[in-house]
């Protein structure tokens, strides 16, 4: 059901207000009028944002895309109408936001809108390749074969993500239990022997004196050390979402030593795979272009696709602009110029995405095993030099009896 909020009179002439629920707009102006109402405004009453189970907001998460489309694909695929079809999806729908996104959609679809106007008013919910994917696969009569290609390069989306998470679960919870540690030691466990040991006639070596004292100072200036890292953290964010902070950022995060080898071939594999779905799919190449621009978080990358489809629209081709840029390695756009000279640009982009998928696994393996020892060493120093703070006075003690 649909809310709509009316203004009205009644058979009195006294004005009247109200927010009234239907399936449609005009279900409810008849009704109304059938309940003695003379409509002046009619309006639908605003949604109020939705979230997950979580609390989650933003786009549909890769997997909740690539189930939806799977379903969806065959469910059209056998037979059912795209009302049916919806009205399944959104009984089976494990995301919140899906299921009223799908409610109104069908109800819209119902009433004789066509599917992508009702995907446009969800575009907080749905990707940009989502929605526009969708509208070519409606003017091309192919929509469960756009749907199955959507549900492949999402599930690839999530396999995607899933390898990279992976890859820093270990040794965030490596350092969450040092963290820990360190701090039970530094602030529960070291005064209570420092006060054992006192009472002995031992006093504290340099070592732990000057953590003692880093100690005090952090509890008695809690609150200027709190300050200064929200301001820290404002700070950085504010630079951020400066235009020449955010070139600034994106441009480090590709030059660094390791993660930016592997940032750059995860933007690849996703620059790729999506602009060979949209190709296959009927959409130009400058609109996959336009679309990548949006799609791609790394502002130097869309700076580069920009220009790739100023190139394109001079009929420069792809591989030509694209060749002015570091960013893009040479392989790459010798792979692209020869996929334009024969002709297998989709081909080629495919190939392309596969073999930079395999590269992000083997990236992302290597980057573990070498973190996982990085990692272990300098909790192992800290966790060290914290164990020394408490050993020292206890030798000290020992040797003094």
């Amino acid at each position: 059901m649909r809310k709509f909020q009316y203004k009205a009179k009644n058979r009195l002439g006294q004005a009247v207000s109200g927010v009234y629920e239907a399936e449609s707009r005009e279900i409810a102006v008849d009704n109304l009028r059938q309940q003695g109402f003379f409509i002046t405004v009619i309006k639908e009453a605003a949604q109020p944002a939705t979230a997950n189970l979580f609390g989650a907001r933003g786009k549909l998460k890769a997997k909740f895309l690539a189930l939806f489309c799977r379903q969806f694909a065959l469910q059209l695929g056998v037979g059912l109408s795209l009302v049916r079809s919806l009205q399944l999806q959104q009984e089976q729908a494990p995301d919140i936001r899906l299921k009223k996104a799908l409610e109104q959609i069908r109800l819209e679809v119902s009433s004789g809108t066509p599917f992508t106007k009702s995907l446009e008013k969800h575009k907080s919910l749905f990707p940009h390749v989502f929605i526009h994917l969708v509208e070519a696969g409606e003017i091309a009569g192919a929509l469960p074969e756009v749907l199955d290609r959507l549900a492949i390069y999402y599930e690839r989306e999530d396999e995607l993500r899933k390898k990279v998470s992976e890859a820093l679960m270990y040794p965030a919870i490596i350092s969450t239990v040092a963290v820990i540690m360190v701090f039970l030691l530094v602030f529960f466990v070291l005064p209570m022997l420092i006060g054992n040991f006192a009472s002995f006639g031992v006093q504290p070596p340099p070592l732990t004196q000057a953590v003692l004292d880093a100690r005090l100072v952090l509890i008695q200036y809690w609150y200027v050390f709190l300050a200064s890292i929200v301001g820290f953290v404002f700070l950085i964010k504010w630079y951020i979402n400066t235009a020449s902070g955010k070139l600034k950022i994106h441009r480090l995060t590709l030059i660094l030593p390791i993660l930016g080898a592997l940032q750059k071939m995860v933007i690849y594999s996703r620059f790729c795979r999506t602009l060979s779905l949209m190709l296959s799919s009927g959409i130009s190449m400058i609109q996959s272009l336009q679309i990548l621009e949006r799609l791609i978080d790394n502002k130097v990358i869309q700076i580069a696709i920009s220009e790739a489809r100023h190139g394109v629209e001079k009929g420069q081709g792809l591989s030509g602009p694209l060749a002015n840029h570091r960013a893009f390695t040479p392989m790459l756009v010798q792979m692209f110029a020869i996929g334009e000279e024969t002709g297998s640009l989709e081909d080629v982009l495919v190939q392309l995405a596969d073999y930079y998928d395999r590269e992000v696994n083997y990236a992302v393996s290597s980057f573990t095993k070498l973190l996982e020892p990085i990692v272990m060493i300098v909790l192992a120093v800290v966790v060290l030099f914290i164990l020394l703070s408490v050993y020292l006075p206890m030798m000290q003690m020992v040797t003094a009896l």
